[in-house]
């Protein structure tokens, strides 16, 4: 065992998936197969159940990972404070990211920040966004990309416009609407709409039928299912559609086909005002000026996100 196994052990049970996986950690999807079968014949046990459609964890498996998530956190913790120790790095800087969101060039800045501040440890989580929050006194992350919708109100919070985002209307590939030569959202008006209960997709009932009134119309029906997937395969099977933004990177399975909505949203980078770490404003210039924003302070730039 290694620690490049247990990396890979942890990514593949939070993906599901060997693809993900090796597109996450920049490596071949044989390479991580190959580990975790180095893996589990050390052990003696499978970790996963494979099959053509998914990769879940055994019950061995589950086992494993509650111990590895304890031990890396612990091994992460005591590398930070060894780091401290021995003055290799000056502080931590900790971004949240939203969780299954294709954020186009913002990985490989925040890549090439760490390798030219190697005295930073930079700490990229991608969570849902109810947990992408900066509230006073809470210390959980020092800089999130969120919608802006979710920052109004919030005073004590500075933010950069990355670009805007539309909503778009998810639909099977064997759909009505979509076979006509001009497809149109309005064209859904007596379909069944899916919304995931879960915040991974930040669409509420609510925003989705406002979504729908700004085309004129009411949805006929809105269901509520536990997360993303079971919308993408309710989708996929027929039953109706759903309205996603297309932050949101669908998984290319399903092979959904999107119509886009009149709704657009903006995408902030956001931190608190009261801190006054020089090295997150660092940060912030550094992403702004990779991203064609223009400086930091200013509070409109290019679209470079825009789709």
């Amino acid at each position: 065992m290694n620690l490049i196994q247990i990396e890979y052990f942890l990514k593949l049970a939070e993906l599901g998936s060997f693809r993900r996986t090796a597109e996450a950690l920049y490596i071949s999807q044989p390479a991580v197969s190959k580990q975790i079968s180095l893996l589990e014949k050390e052990w003696g046990f499978p970790l996963f159940d494979r099959s053509y459609r998914s990769v879940k964890l055994t019950q061995s498996g589950k086992i494993m990972l509650e111990v590895l998530k304890e031990s890396t956190e612990k091994f992460d913790d005591a590398l930070i404070r060894a780091k401290r120790q021995s003055k290799q790095y000056t502080l931590e800087l900790r971004m949240g990211l939203p969780e299954y969101a294709n954020m186009g060039d913002l990985d490989e800045l925040l890549a090439q920040f760490q390798r030219d501040n190697p005295t930073v440890i930079l700490k990229v989580r991608y969570v849902p966004l109810s947990m992408l929050e900066l509230s006073e006194g809470g210390n959980d992350f020092d800089l999130v990309v969120n919608y802006e919708r979710n920052l109004r109100g919030k005073n004590h919070v500075e933010s950069r416009t990355l670009g805007t985002r539309r909503h778009m209307a998810i639909v099977s590939r064997d759909h009505p609407a979509v076979q006509k030569e001009h497809p149109r959202f309005e064209d859904l008006i007596h379909e069944r709409v899916y919304v995931p209960s879960n915040d991974n997709s930040n669409l509420t009932t609510d925003y989705c039928v406002f979504i729908c009134n700004n085309h004129g119309f009411t949805p006929a029906e809105v269901e509520c299912l536990p997360n993303i997937e079971s919308v993408l395969m309710a989708v996929k099977m027929g039953f109706g559609y759903a309205v996603l933004d297309n932050l949101l990177e669908l998984p290319p399975r399903f092979q959904l086909i999107s119509l886009p909505t009149n709704v657009r949203f903006d995408v902030k980078l956001a931190w608190k005002k009261e801190d006054q770490n020089p090295m997150l404003k660092k940060l912030v210039t550094y992403i702004c000026e990779g991203l064609h924003l223009g400086p930091a302070g200013e509070t409109d730039g290019r679209q470079v996100m825009e789709r």
